[in-house]
């Protein structure tokens, strides 16, 4: 097959226009070569493009017969859907969820909200347009404050937890300032954080889970730039910067009875279903100190390099890089196929069947 390979890759352009969004939602070059290799190791001719503003014209003047997409778009709040929309609408065949499902997922604030209506549990949260906005009564310190559709710990640090209300308008100050967005609080989950990566569509299934150990003062999981684009980036905004470390690492395959084992993996496919998402994705989730599950968020093409944790996470299972990259594929393969003569299955249609046959 012809297969297009869809990534960011920081340009000279997007560095003056958004310096810090273009580095954190770039793909390191690793990651990059390790894909092309492992789809032309399946027998693709595999054609790379970054997901630049040439992108359209390349979609319009090449044939491919699948997308492979990483990519995060470019530009606004929606740009992580703008990639999957130009290929629904060119009918070219991609991995990965079309708009609605990428949408949601990009979204946390309304990613929550369809966890919240289906019944999976998630951590009460409020959305703030304004630091201003008066307090959820239901939601109890501490919490954290997160900006609602940016991914790779943009806007995260150790002061990102908060314990009091002045602390919280504080910090919804700095990042409505900083980001120009609205701010994410969610209830801060105290207890142990796993991740699982979860594949296919119908049905969909879930890869050993791995769990989070943190070394920092704070235990969240803060994702550390590439120093060649640290220095970019503190020469591009002329800014004095601190690099934050990544103080975590990720066990694999965790040690959990079978029992909890059971359970996440249960959670993490409902949470996936819920979502959309298709072919591929990692599903993060806290427990409590009484062992309740929560539900923190799905991640729609997560870093795939071998030393990534999802990645890690197939090789815990017997897999290499090559089945990995080229089972996703074929997934994606596999669900256009189906379409054409059967429904494919999603937690939101099995909810509904349920609801009929009560």
């Amino acid at each position: 097959m012809r297969v297009g390979f869809i990534y960011n890759i920081a340009t000279e352009e997007l560095l003056r226009e958004r310096p810090e969004m273009t580095l954190r939602d770039s793909d390191a070059i690793e990651t990059i070569e390790e894909v092309t290799a492992a789809l032309q190791a399946g027998g693709h001719e595999v054609v790379c493009m970054n997901a630049d503003q040439q992108l359209p014209a390349k979609l319009t003047q090449q044939k491919f017969d699948i997308i492979f997409n990483i990519a995060t778009g470019v530009y606004g709040d929606t740009r992580q859907a703008h990639v999957p929309a130009m290929l629904d609408y060119l009918r070219i065949p991609h991995t990965g969820p079309g708009v609605l499902g990428e949408t949601i997922c990009h979204h946390k604030f309304m990613q929550k909200y369809v966890y919240t209506a289906l019944g999976l549990p998630t951590a009460l949260y409020q959305l703030f347009n304004r630091a201003d906005e008066a307090l959820d009564p239901t939601l109890q310190f501490p919490i954290i404050c997160k900006l609602p559709s940016e991914g790779a710990s943009m806007g995260l640090d150790y002061g990102s937890v908060v314990h009091d209300e002045a602390a919280l308008r504080e910090r919804i100050t700095f990042l409505i300032n900083t980001y120009n967005g609205p701010v994410l609080a969610e209830q801060y989950i105290d207890g142990r954080e796993f991740t699982v990566a979860v594949l296919g569509n119908n049905p969909p299934y879930a890869m050993p889970i791995a769990e989070l150990e943190f070394f920092g003062k704070v235990p969240i999981r803060l994702d550390q730039m590439e120093d060649s684009n640290f220095e970019m980036l503190k020469q591009a905004t002329g800014r004095d910067l601190e690099l934050v470390e990544m103080e975590s690492r990720s066990n694999v395959p965790a040690n959990l009875p079978p029992e909890l084992d059971a359970r996440i993996q249960k959670l993490a496919i409902a949470a996936y279903q819920a979502a959309g998402c298709k072919d591929w994705a990692r599903i993060d989730l806290r427990m409590d100190k009484a062992g309740n599950l929560f539900v923190l968020e799905a991640n729609l093409g997560p870093g795939i390099a071998s030393d990534c944790i999802f990645a890690r996470m197939a090789f815990a299972a017997g897999w290499d890089m090559n089945k990995l990259v080229n089972t996703i594929l074929n997934h994606a393969i596999e669900r256009y196929r189906d379409a054409g003569s059967e429904r494919i299955n999603t937690y939101l249609g099995t909810l509904a069947a349920e609801r009929e046959r009560a």
